[in-house]
Parts: structure tokens; sequence; C-alpha cells
């Protein structure tokens, strides 16, 4: 039982790596560039799987997709993001520039950072919320002895409490990173 609520912490964990690496720092994020969805053969494909993307400074990326007949589809589909950055096109490859960020931008950033701490942590205690739940309610039916009620309940709050811990590193990484 503990095992399972150790997946899911650790799923839930995983839910908040992918949303600080969809966030924007001065160090723009490759990862947000390499899922641009692409539409190309008909089909909607993310941007690493046609392309190949170097990083040529802080705040441009060299793009250069491995068909050259489908590079004003990519140039196309970058743009309609609206990510505030521009788009050039040379004879083989794109170069991809993002502007940099302003304080007031980063003040939202933050302030967009410390809600999907909120939110995931509250995702967490809901979590554990069940898990007790379910917990107790095996005492109760006595499937399971008051020793191990107990037992299992530190467990799980230590599980909870080394959750946080890993969120507020994570947290504090990428406000250092957005802070520059």
């Amino acid at each position: 039982m503990i095992e399972e609520f150790k997946k899911d912490l650790q799923s839930t964990l995983e839910e908040f790596k992918n949303k600080l690496r969809e966030i924007r720092s001065y160090k723009f994020a490759l990862h947000w560039l390499e899922n641009v969805v692409i539409n190309a053969y008909g089909k909607k494909y993310e941007l690493k799987n046609l392309a190949s993307i170097s990083q040529l400074d802080i705040m441009k990326y060299k793009v250069e997709p491995w068909d050259e007949n489908i590079l004003s589809d990519i140039e196309r589909d970058i743009k309609k993001t609206n990510f505030g950055g521009s788009v050039i096109k040379e004879k083989r490859y794109l170069i991809v520039t993002f502007p940099p960020i302003t304080e007031e931008t980063k003040k939202e950033l933050l302030k967009n950072l410390g809600q999907i701490k909120e939110d995931i942590r509250i995702k967490a205690r809901k979590l554990r919320d069940e898990f007790l739940k379910e917990l107790k309610d095996k005492k109760d039916r006595k499937e399971i002895s008051e020793d191990v009620f107990y037992k299992t309940k530190d467990k799980a709050d230590k599980e909870i409490e080394e959750f946080n811990k890993k969120v507020e590193e994570l947290f504090k990484e990428k406000e250092r990173e957005i802070i520059g």
C-alpha cells in the first residue's frame, strides 16, 4: 500500500518537474522549443522529432530540419506560438531568437512559479489524505493492526516530508534561474 503511495508522489514530482521546464527563465528552456507542435506531412509532430536544435547563445537557437521541404511548416508553427521572439529563415535552417526577460516578466514568472508549487503541494496533501483514509478504513475493518496503522502512517508522513523538501529544492533552483 505504501509503495503505491510512493509511486503516486513520484508521479506528482515528475509533473512538477515538467511544469518547471515549461517556465521560461533567462536561459530559455530548450524544452519549450523542442516541444513546439509542428503540422507536417499531414500530421502533428513535436519539433524535436523533425529537426536538430542547437543553442547558439543564451537567447538564440538554430533549428535545422532533417527534411528541408518542411522548413516553412516549422517556421509557420513556431511563429504561431506568439512566443515574443523572432524567427529568421536562412537557406536550410531557422534562427529562433528569444527576447530578454524584463523585471515585470520576472515578477510574473515568480508568481506563477509559486502558484505551481502550491498546487503541487495541495495535490500531494490530497494523495496523503486519501491514503490515510484508506489506511484508517483498513484498521477499522480490522484488516491491519493498530501497530501497522501507525507505522504505515509514519512512513507516509516521512514520504510527504521528503516530497516537500524535493519540491522546495526544485522551486528554489528554478527561482534562482529566473532571477538570473
